[in-house]
């Protein structure tokens, strides 16, 4: 008999592949990451419990770890212009500070076996997701985190900000994005890969 309660588990991936299937009905799941998170449900003892391929955002805080007590004020999944930016800094005075903030793709996922974790887990290595790890172990899973450990993250001025000042933060926040979105191109591959070997 396994750690997990089997029928709670799939249950539960059942409830995730229909929120999953909502949430790309209404535009909300990132567009990104779709094909990595059917061939998650697809390895049969894994499936997906949030995601994000990598994105930019600009958070207002005092500090840019502050979850709780920030606000995130602009978000794209994708490359950002220098004028998107510059926009939001005239728009929307920080409440305290604001932080340009680039992240690569996150994934936490539930698996039905201890193998099941350790193939994931090897298969995320690979593709260099290397703060990657498992975070709990119990009857309702095992739930793995995968992350890049790509963060770019830049204080922004909104006083006589101009569009040249901002150039060379946004260039590098779109090369962390790039670097992000790279490594998710492998994992897909691999995990593809891996279907074929089983």
């Amino acid at each position: 008999m396994g750690i997990v309660d089997r029928a709670l588990w799939v249950k539960t991936r059942d409830a995730m592949q229909k929120r999953m299937l909502e949430d790309l009905d209404v535009g909300y799941l990132d567009p990104d990451i779709y094909h990595v998170l059917q061939a998650l449900f697809r390895r049969g003892e894994s499936f997906p419990i949030s995601s994000c391929s990598g994105r930019i955002t600009i958070v207002d805080a005092r500090m840019p770890w502050h979850r709780k007590a920030s606000t995130v004020i602009f978000k794209k999944h994708t490359a950002v212009e220098e004028g998107e930016v510059y926009t939001v800094l005239r728009s929307s005075p920080p409440t305290t500070r604001l932080w340009l903030v680039a992240t690569g793709p996150i994934f936490h996922i539930s698996t039905l076996t201890l193998r099941e974790a350790a193939a994931i887990l090897r298969i995320a290595r690979e593709a260099g997701m290397k703060h990657s790890g498992i975070l709990s172990i119990s009857r309702r899973g095992i739930f793995v985190e995968l992350k890049t450990g790509i963060r770019v993250t830049n204080l922004l001025r909104a006083e006589n900000f101009t569009i040249e000042d901002i150039r060379e933060l946004v260039r590098v926040a779109n090369e962390a994005l790039a670097e992000g979105k790279s490594r998710l191109a492998k994992f897909y591959d691999l995990l593809t890969a891996s279907e074929k070997l089983t």
